[in-house]
């Protein structure tokens, strides 16, 4: 079943702009993942800080593939140092309507 996986967290001050880079060369490897449909930053217009992810998965298996990869690279600990605290995971069903 297709997922969509929310990932949020805030940043720390003055991290803005290196999350952004991170973000935009990690997206190129995550985009042409077995799995991945889509991919997104999104930073709260009221908090800059704050920040998701929004991913669309074929399954919860390809995203949990994709996340031990990322865990591995070492992609995971880079983006949870420039967070106040560790971000949330969360993934839902995409229920056809």
């Amino acid at each position: 079943m297709t997922v969509s996986v929310i990932l949020e967290g805030t940043l720390k001050d003055g991290e803005i702009e290196k999350f952004t880079g991170i973000c935009k060369e990690a997206f190129e490897v995550t985009r042409a993942f077995d799995g991945c449909q889509g991919i997104d930053l999104t930073y709260n217009t009221e908090n800059p800080k704050n920040w998701i992810f929004t991913e669309v998965w074929d399954s919860k298996q390809h995203y949990e593939k994709y996340l031990q990869f990322r865990t591995e690279d070492g992609t995971l600990d880079a983006v949870a140092s420039l967070c106040e605290d560790a971000p949330s995971i969360r993934i839902f069903d995409i229920i056809p309507t």
